[in-house]
């Protein structure tokens, strides 16, 4: 039998090729980590990102959802030549006339630094509105089990301490003074309900009257309705009342205004004002523009709810504010509105992408939501 040695001419790999194999493979494992680094970076910005706006899509929901509940319980009722009802006030002067739609309710909405006695357009920038409804929102225990009673509640934003205010005061130290903006709601509980009590004389309650006036109860600092905050880095909330086109077009006419298909959106509520005491005397001079007709936007707004709310709210991103110094009372100027900004509800879509490129420009990462809420009790007539 014949051994085979190996032949002196075989060799191994020599030093220079694997200096060379061990730099291309590390060059290899190099670009693999970018690579699988590049994909943790997308993957943790996108779960931020949906982290950071899952909270607002659903408190734009709750909004939403509340909204479309709103209600004024209407009847008709006997009223007199000049449209008054009878009252604690007129009670023996009264002369009837005429029915005429009736609500003991109030439906609200606007620029929240003009409806909220406290409120500023910098601290609480954009809309508000209150209103009553059928929440079933009571302490009282012999309510509990009515789940539709009434309720009065509100929206709007708000700028200030994050939760740290919330919590026990030797728990608030150990947060740092970061203020933001909150999208808060305010729920007043059934048996504290002071809209009635608001109404019974028969003129509009004056700002500062206290008990008389049902929204003093909702300004900011207040402790008397429940205060919730739905989310956080919220920084913007717009609410248009309008019509359909058709009912626009004809209450145009009986306004005494040409239908402007340009403004389309913009007949009921020019300025963003809606208020269905509006037509009470004492009501605020210029809250709601005058028209040249003897029927005036006041009176077509009485004691009816607006039949569509075109809604809209911007949320962003709280990481891409690091940068900013958000221990100030004031907001960062990148997220302040503009005061030339929605003041012509004809404009709504127009400033709202005007707002968003501002916060593009100043490097904000943001989401606008947008929707059109149907009132569900809402009758409208033009009549």
């Amino acid at each position: 039998m014949k051994t085979k040695f190996p032949s002196r001419f075989q060799r191994g790999f020599t030093l220079l090729e694997l200096l060379v194999a061990t730099t291309v493979l590390l060059l290899i494992m190099v670009v693999l980590l970018q690579v699988v680094g590049g994909v943790g970076d997308i993957w943790k910005s996108s779960t931020g990102k949906i982290s950071a706006f899952q909270n607002a899509r659903s408190a734009f929901a709750t909004l939403n959802r509340t909204l479309a509940r709103a209600t004024l319980n209407t009847y008709h009722d006997y009223s007199d030549s000049g449209g008054n009802y009878r009252t604690t006030n007129n009670a023996n002067t009264f002369a009837p006339s005429k029915f005429a739609r009736a609500s003991e309710l109030h439906f609200v909405s606007g620029p929240t630094a003009q409806i909220v006695n406290g409120a500023d357009g910098i601290a609480n920038p954009g809309d508000a509105v209150f209103f009553q409804a059928p929440l079933g929102d009571t302490d009282d225990v012999g309510l509990t089990s009515l789940n539709r009673t009434l309720n009065s509640t509100g929206f709007y934003i708000q700028y200030g301490d994050a939760d740290a205010s919330l919590l026990p005061t030797w728990l608030q130290g150990f947060f740092n003074n970061t203020k933001r903006f909150r999208l808060v709601q305010f729920v007043e509980p059934t048996e504290d309900l002071k809209v009635y009590a608001a109404t019974a004389g028969g003129t509009y309650p004056a700002v500062g009257s206290g008990i008389n006036n049902w929204l003093e109860s909702f300004r900011p600092g207040t402790t008397s309705p429940r205060a919730r905050v739905l989310a956080e880095d919220v920084s913007l909330l717009v609410i248009r009342p309008r019509l359909s086109p058709k009912d626009e077009e004809s209450a145009a006419g009986q306004l005494g205004e040409s239908y402007d298909a340009t403004r389309v959106g913009s007949l009921l509520a020019p300025n963003y004002h809606y208020d269905s005491r509006a037509w009470q005397t004492g009501y605020p001079a210029g809250r709601v523009p005058a028209t040249g007709s003897p029927v005036k936007l006041s009176e077509l707004m009485r004691n009816q709810v607006p039949p569509i709310m075109d809604v809209a709210m911007v949320s962003v991103d709280r990481r891409s504010l690091l940068r900013f110094d958000q221990s100030s009372p004031t907001p960062p100027v990148e997220l302040q509105v503009a005061s030339g900004l929605f003041t012509d509800s004809a404009k709504f879509e127009e400033d709202l992408a005007t707002y968003s490129q501002q916060l593009s420009d100043a490097g904000i990462r943001h989401r606008v939501f947008r929707t059109s809420v149907e009132i569900q009790g809402a009758k409208w007539s033009n009549n």
